[in-house]
C-alpha cells in the first residue's frame, strides 16, 4: 500500500487530478505489469548510440560465457515484416541456440538482449552427453530466472559502470535512483502476476463463470486499480499469454524468486563478497563456471528443486527475493 500510495500521489500531481481520480489508463502501461516512470533518472539517454551487441558478447564473454556463435545466428535488428518480440530458441538441443530480437538503442533492449542471452547460454552450456530428453533446463522457470539474472543487470548502475556505460560520478548520482525503480519494478510485477496466475486458474476451473467480472475482481484485489463505472468487456482477452502462453506466468516470478536466490549465492559464497549490493560479475570468469557445473549442465537430470538445492545449498525460497526487494 506505501509503494501503490507513491506512485499515486506521483501520478496525481503530475496528471494534475485527485488520486481518488486516478484510473486504470492513468499507470501508463496498458495492464499495470511495469512499474511507471516515476523517478528523475531517464536510463534511455546512457545508451542511446551504444552497441547493445558488444556490450553483451563483452559481458558474456568476460564471465566466461562465450556467446559470439549466438549472435552470429541471430536476428536482433528491426526488418519490414518481422515479429516484434524477442525469444531465445534451441533448434534441435544440438547446439543451435538462436536468438530473436528488434534492437534499439535504449534501456528496454540492452535489458532484453542480456536477458535473451540468458536463455541463450543456458542452452548451450547444457551437456551434451546427456541423453536428447534430458538436454533442457530443468524447469522453464530456472531459465527464466538466469536470463532475469543478467536483465536486471541494465538497470543496475555499477554493471554500467563497470562497462563503461557511465562515470563514478554519475554513478553516485544515479544509483538510489535505480535501486527504487528496480524495486518498483518487482513490486508492480508482483502484483500483476497475481492477477494472471489466479485468473488462469479460476477460469479453467470454471469457465462458465463471467470471467470478465473475475478478472476486475482480480485486479482491484491485486493491483488496487479502480474498474472503470460500467465496464463490462472481455478485457482480459487482450492479454497475449492467456492465448498463446497459457499457464505460464507463474514461471516469471518463480524465475525472480530464483533470479534473486543465484545472485546472493553467487555474490557471497563464489564471489565470496562482503556487501552485495549492486553486484555487477563483470570480469568474473568463476560465475560462469559456477553457472555452467552447477546450473546449466545438468540440464533436466535433477528434479528442479533438487538442482537449485545443489546449486544453491537450499531449495527454492522466497527469503532472498525479499532481501533484496521487500523493505
Amino acid at each position: 500500500d506505501k509503494v501503490k500510495k507513491e506512485i499515486d500521489d506521483y501520478l496525481a500531481a503530475r496528471l494534475h487530478i485527485s488520486a481518488d481520480s486516478l484510473m486504470p489508463w492513468h499507470y501508463q502501461n496498458r495492464f499495470f505489469q511495469e512499474a511507471p516512470a516515476i523517478y528523475k533518472t531517464d536510463l534511455d539517454k546512457f545508451y542511446k548510440d551504444k552497441d547493445l551487441i558488444e556490450l553483451t558478447r563483452r559481458y558474456y564473454h568476460g564471465i566466461g560465457l562465450h556467446i559470439q556463435d549466438i549472435i552470429e545466428r541471430s536476428d536482433l535488428f528491426e526488418k519490414p515484416g518481422k515479429n516484434q518480440h524477442a525469444y531465445c530458441i534451441d533448434i534441435d538441443n544440438e547446439g543451435d541456440v538462436r536468438v530473436l530480437c528488434n534492437l534499439v538503442s535504449n534501456a528496454r533492449w540492452m535489458n532484453t538482449m542480456l536477458h535473451e542471452y540468458g536463455h541463450a547460454v543456458y542452452d548451450k552450456y547444457i551437456d551434451s552427453a546427456l541423453p536428447y530428453f534430458l538436454r533442457d533446463p530443468a524447469h522453464t522457470f530456472t531459465t527464466e530466472a538466469v536470463a532475469m539474472l543478467f536483465g536486471r543487470m541494465a538497470s543496475n548502475p555499477k554493471w554500467m559502470l563497470d562497462m563503461g556505460i557511465i562515470s563514478g560520478k554519475t554513478f553516485e548520482t544515479i544509483k538510489n535512483d535505480c535501486a527504487a525503480h528496480l524495486r518498483l519494478e518487482q513490486l508492480v510485477f508482483s502484483r500483476w502476476a497475481q492477477v494472471m496466475y489466479r485468473f488462469e486458474k479460476e477460469m479453467y476451473a470454471n469457465p462458465d463463470q463471467d470471467l470478465n467480472a473475475l478478472w476486475w475482481k482480480l485486479v482491484e484485489k491485486y493491483q488496487k486499480l479502480r474498474k472503470p463505472e460500467g465496464r463490462d468487456e472481455p478485457d482480459w482477452a487482450a492479454k497475449i499469454h492467456i492465448a498463446t502462453s497459457p499457464c505460464y506466468y507463474h514461471n516469471y516470478l518463480l524465475g525472480e524468486l530464483l533470479a534473486s536466490q543465484l545472485y546472493y549465492y553467487i555474490a557471497e559464497h563464489v564471489l565470496r563478497l562482503s556487501a552485495a549490493d549492486n553486484v555487477s560479475f563483470a570480469g568474473r570468469q568463476e560465475v560462469g563456471r559456477y553457472l555452467i557445473e552447477k546450473v546449466f549442465s545438468p540440464g533436466s537430470r535433477y528434479v528442479w528443486n533438487e538442482m537449485i538445492k545443489k546449486a544453491t545449498g537450499e531449495e527454492l525460497t522466497p527469503v532472498y527475493y525479499a532481501r533484496q526487494f521487500i523493505r
